[in-house]
């Protein structure tokens, strides 16, 4: 990493960072899904594992029930951090900001690699390496703008966490495509197991990668190690994130009731929820969550937290869609550059298609583990379109009119993401600009 390259990532980090921590402890108190997770978490960091693991528990606090509807994994994490920084709003949401830079750190780090030995194969050593750079720079920075990272990253949920684990398992995957090594078969396995233990979404990509590494095996001696990477692993993982609650006193067919009925909540929730939205939707950026208002200002200001796509980048990334799958139905020659294409493609669908069978109410927010993988091919294709362009004034042009143009909505939008105040007749106007937005 030379210097310049470092400069300008850690300037999108810093600016990652910023916008995450900027009053942090606002909402004072829980709002939205943090009324579930965050009373588990701190049972958990008093010591208690027996009420997080009961179903029929009543209540923590006579008003809040806490999670046991998800895996445990994330939870020890907030529970880590409120025993160490205390049962305030700063403690809890902290894990969510420290995860969702390492996701960005990741994602940076697997652009440059896609770069590398994929997107830009064919190019001299010099060239593919400006140029991984160049789509490591854009697509990270894209994604720092992206405003459900942004929504999820400061509150006490487990999404940021789940996308972390599924990015270094897609990293470690696409390596071993590259390496055949083992060891990092084995290690997407790992991490999609962590993925698991935060999301049962995580389930997906696990079937995606043993099914594609399954299909055209010819030699059946490796069978045993795929079943052991890319199965037995992340299952493994997931009953270790439980091992407290068998420590507490719980019986292993306790464990499979609890199992049976999340099963059960997850499939057979009819229950409505004024701000659910259908997975299409998602990529039209219609309807949005809406997490938290202020109440206690008149009436020409308002303050809300909503969760809620930078309205500009969701267009980019709905452009990119349509290119790659043009790309896919026109390019007839089955490349590396097609099989990687594909791969990210795959990914995306996986990461949000499968809602679509459900029936549950459903929310924008779940619409995240698909977008970097989009951010990825919109990236390539950016850097693609400018390697063309041989004018350096059109080339700066371009460059700065697509980045620039999505930072500005970034910082138009902030507000809304973060209930900073704002004169009621500009949200009016511009947050809400859209009916389905309010």
């Amino acid at each position: 990493m030379n210097l310049k390259e470092l400069v300008i990532f850690t300037l999108i980090l810093f600016f990652a960072l910023f916008a995450r921590l900027w009053r942090l402890d606002y909402p004072t108190g829980m709002y939205f899904d943090e009324v579930y997770h965050v009373p588990a978490a701190m049972m958990m960091s008093n010591g208690d594992f027996v009420r997080p693991f009961d179903f029929m528990q009543s209540s923590y606090d006579g008003q809040n029930v806490a999670d046991w509807l998800h895996p445990p994994l994330v939870k020890y994490f907030q529970a880590l951090s409120i025993y160490f920084f205390g049962k305030n709003p700063l403690a809890w949401r902290l894990p969510s900001v420290i995860f969702s830079l390492f996701s960005l750190i990741v994602f940076y780090f697997f652009l440059r690699f896609l770069g590398q030995e994929f997107f830009f194969k064919k190019e001299k050593n010099e060239i593919r390496n400006d140029l991984a750079i160049y789509l490591a720079l854009s697509g990270s920075f894209l994604f720092s703008l992206d405003g459900l990272f942004l929504v999820q990253s400061r509150i006490a949920m487990n999404d940021v966490f789940l996308l972390f684990f599924i990015l270094v398992a897609v990293f470690f995957y696409c390596a071993y495509l590259v390496s055949k090594k083992y060891s990092l078969l084995f290690g997407s396995g790992f991490f999609l197991g962590l993925a698991l233990a935060s999301k049962w979404t995580a389930l997906w990509l696990i079937l995606l990668f043993f099914v594609r590494e399954f299909l055209p095996l010819k030699n059946f001696k490796k069978l045993p190690f795929l079943f052991f990477s890319l199965l037995l692993t992340p299952l493994f993982i997931y009953l270790l994130s439980y091992s407290p609650m068998f420590f507490v006193g719980y019986k292993f067919s306790d464990f499979l009731v609890l199992q049976k009925t999340i099963v059960l909540s997850q499939l057979g929730n009819p229950s409505f929820h004024l701000y659910s939205s259908e997975p299409l939707s998602w990529l039209l950026n219609l309807r949005p969550v809406w997490f938290f208002v202020n109440n206690n200002l008149n009436k020409s200001w308002t303050a809300n937290i909503y969760a809620l796509d930078n309205p500009l980048l969701n267009f980019y990334l709905l452009l990119s869609l349509f290119i790659t799958i043009l790309y896919l139905f026109s390019e007839k020659e089955n490349n590396l550059l097609k099989k990687i294409v594909t791969l990210l493609f795959s990914l995306y669908l996986l990461s949000f298609a499968p809602w679509l069978v459900f029936s549950r109410p459903m929310f924008i927010y779940h619409y995240l583990p698909a977008i970097p993988f989009l951010i990825a091919l919109l990236a390539y294709f950016l850097v693609n379109f400018f390697r063309k362009t041989k004018e350096i004034s059109k080339k700066r042009a371009w460059l700065f009119n697509l980045l620039f143009w999505p930072f500005l909505f970034f910082i138009i939008f902030y507000p809304h993401w973060t209930a900073l105040r704002v004169p009621s007749d500009f949200a009016k106007a511009v947050y809400f600009f859209v009916p389905n937005w309010r």
